[in-house]
């Protein structure tokens, strides 16, 4: 039943009554008044907002968004705002329990905890070295990712169920596993993702076609098909069948309960359905049960220690592979699980190397991290106007970048300045047979593509790949067609999404949302460059966020709304200078162009380590606290210390404290599981 109680307590959702008058008298409001009243009370009202006259949280359900606010803005960090004095953490800490409780969200995850808001740590104090208490991450229920499923399904049907078709605008995954997390973030964050209704049932649908497909194909393990050779199937049969699909899909044995459970299910559905509707209800089962489709992080007792828990053997298995794979443990994992080899943080080291150095070992998943760093797989959604649309080819272009990160990763030396500085690209390259080239028609619509890496129309292609760029048009992924597409719309550049992108995947540092009674739109004039329309967010109310975007994004004017290069914009020399504010001297100060400032960029301690972070938030499937600052410290300095190599910094993470250990789930009186574990 601990099973059960983890997934109601993730699903949890309290209403709640107010806020206890001694709550709100005795610790809200002099919290209040002493941190929030003196710019947002009756003498100052920034933002139009008072808190001085709230009743307790709870109490009227029109204050409820106010309150709210209040306490996402004290969970991140955010207020009060630097430079004033940070309140005491103890203090803090009751504060945001007692508007918890006042707003019913006891089981609600914190701000800091969701997906886009890991910025909001301190970067400093995460890098600062000073030594924080151990807080493992709580233990959890993982949905896999729709990639794993895709795989899972795959395989054990024996059939490509789920195809990927580009030229239909499909990626082959499946509806009943939507990415839900917010736009700009990692898609397989650990807290996001659970079932309701209607992905519920699509995944039924998907999972009883597989087992119908698992009884009749070949490759299937034999117990699973010899029930349908028998006239009248016995309860061995059956059980046999169980035993075997256990091991096809969880590599396990049933435990007595389950087989003893799913074959009573299928003697019930055969003697009123007959032995065929009896063993698809029967697989499919399997296939339904929770193990299969999320990944179980509860962890085993760790003697002496009453709050942390060590995942097991085979969490750990599981964990590794998915890591890096879409598919479960291959055969090396699961001997050095059965050997005990896992329990040591040096045998898990060894596995994860072994993985990480085997080439013959697809680990899609590294890839997939940069494609949603750095986002450029978006580019093929990227609406355009006019009748050069279809010589775009987005999607080529994309797996132009695709080629030149594996290129990147298979020298594995300065990856991330690589990814940032270099003027060689691969173009209209095929991976999968670099003999042939992605468009190979020598008409206009592939003359136009090599233009847009600025490139002669009769350039002769090459599979020597890659290729030099002309000289001083190209800086790394910043400067790719296909970044440059992804941060564009219809008709113009999205200069300040670029510089948005910056600020956030590089520099580390937040912006807030676009206010909703903000009409966030440019003002047309064809007579106008992009940087002149621009001229509107200068104004005050806007400028306080938009001068962490503008001038970051602005530099890469350089390139055209086709991501070509371009000496001229709108009949005049187009404008590329820039600004860097980051309140670093390494950083900070203006710069001429694109070229200079992801030069500057590249150099950056805090750019690397802001790398790190997001490497930190994709493997582990949360955001970082402070508690795993000594993670992140050590990942950083396996990078830096091996030349700028992803396989240490990989090694380094999937073998650290934060993956290994989670908090204890609390157990209440019932044996259920108190709201501890995401």
């Amino acid at each position: 039943m601990r099973v059960f109680g983890l997934t109601a307590a993730i699903m949890l959702t309290v209403v709640g009554a107010a806020a206890a008058p001694a709550d709100f008298n005795e610790t809200i409001q002099p919290f209040l008044q002493a941190n929030c009243v003196q710019c947002h009370g009756p003498a100052l009202s920034l933002r139009d907002l008072r808190l001085d006259q709230l009743h307790a949280p709870g109490a009227e359900p029109a204050e409820r968004d106010i309150w709210t606010r209040v306490l996402n803005q004290l969970s991140l960090g955010a207020m009060p705002p630097k430079p004033l004095p940070r309140p005491d953490d103890g203090r803090l800490g009751q504060v945001k329990a007692a508007l918890r409780s006042g707003l019913g969200l006891e089981g609600s995850i914190d701000a800091a905890e969701r997906a886009g808001f890991g910025n909001y740590v301190d970067h400093e104090a995460l890098f600062s070295g000073a030594a924080y208490p151990p807080a493992p991450a709580p233990a959890r229920v993982w949905r896999i990712n729709a990639h794993a499923f895709k795989e899972m399904v795959n395989t054990l049907a024996h059939k490509p169920l789920l195809v990927a078709k580009p030229n239909q605008g499909g990626d082959g995954l499946h509806p009943s596993l939507p990415s839900l997390t917010p736009e700009h973030t990692f898609r397989d964050f650990a807290n996001v993702h659970s079932f309701e209704d209607a992905t519920t049932e699509l995944l039924m649908n998907m999972l009883w076609l597989v087992a119908g497909y698992q009884m009749d194909s070949p490759g299937s393990p034999a117990p699973l098909r010899a029930p349908l050779a028998l006239e009248k199937p016995g309860p061995a049969d059956y059980e046999a069948a169980v035993e075997a699909q256990y091991r096809e899909v969880l590599q396990r044995d049933p435990t007595p309960e389950e087989l003893q459970g799913v074959t009573g299910l299928a003697l019930r559905t055969a003697a009123d359905a007959g032995p065929r509707l009896a063993l698809q209800t029967a697989l499919s089962a399997v296939l339904l049960t929770p193990e299969a489709v999320f990944r179980f992080e509860l962890g085993r007792p760790i003697e002496g220690d009453d709050d942390a828990v060590r995942l097991s053997d085979r969490e750990i298995a599981w964990a590794l592979s998915y890591a890096l794979t879409d598919r479960p443990p291959d055969e090396a994992l699961r001997e050095a699980e059965e050997a005990g080899k896992l329990s040591t943080r040096e045998g898990v080291l060894a596995e994860a190397r072994r993985m990480l150095d085997d080439p013959g070992l697809d680990k899609p998943r590294i890839l997939r991290f940069f494609r949603e760093y750095f986002e450029y797989d978006r580019a093929p959604n990227v609406f355009k106007t006019g009748r050069l649309i279809k010589h775009i080819m987005a999607r080529e272009m994309v797996l132009d970048a695709d080629a030149l990160v594996a290129h990147t990763l298979e020298s594995d030396q300065d990856v991330l300045r690589t990814l940032l500085t270099t003027s060689k690209y691969f173009v209209n390259y095929n991976s999968k047979n670099p003999e042939k080239q992605l468009v190979n028609r020598p008409d206009k619509r592939q003359k136009w593509y090599y233009e847009l890496y600025n490139l002669d129309r009769e350039w002769e292609w090459t599979p020597e790949q890659p290729v030099q760029m002309p000289a001083g048009q190209r800086s790394g992924m910043l400067t790719h067609p296909a970044w440059l597409l992804t941060f564009s719309d219809a008709d113009k550049n999205q200069a300040i999404q670029r510089g948005r992108w910056i600020r956030t995947k590089l520099l580390g540092g937040t912006v807030p949302d676009v206010p909703i009674s903000v009409n966030a739109q440019l003002p047309e004039d064809e007579t106008k460059t992009l940087r002149e329309r621009m001229q509107v967010t200068r104004q005050e109310y806007c400028w306080g966020c938009h001068q962490k975007m503008d001038e970051l994004g602005l530099p890469f004017e350089q390139y055209g709304l086709f991501g070509e290069f371009r000496g001229e914009e709108v009949g005049r020399p187009v404008v590329t200078a820039g600004t860097v504010v980051a309140g670093l001297p390494e950083l900070d100060g203006p710069v001429a162009d694109p070229f200079e400032l992801t030069r500057r960029l590249a150099d950056s301690e805090r750019v690397r380590q802001v790398f790190v972070r997001h490497a930190f938030r994709y493997w582990m499937g949360r955001n970082e606290t402070l508690a795993d600052s000594e993670t992140l410290i050590r990942a950083d300095k396996a990078y830096v210390d091996a030349g700028g190599s992803m396989k240490a910094l990989l090694a380094s993470l999937l073998t650290s404290d934060s993956f290994l250990y989670r908090r204890a789930p609390r157990m209440v009186a019932d044996g259920s599981t108190a709201g501890e574990t995401q």
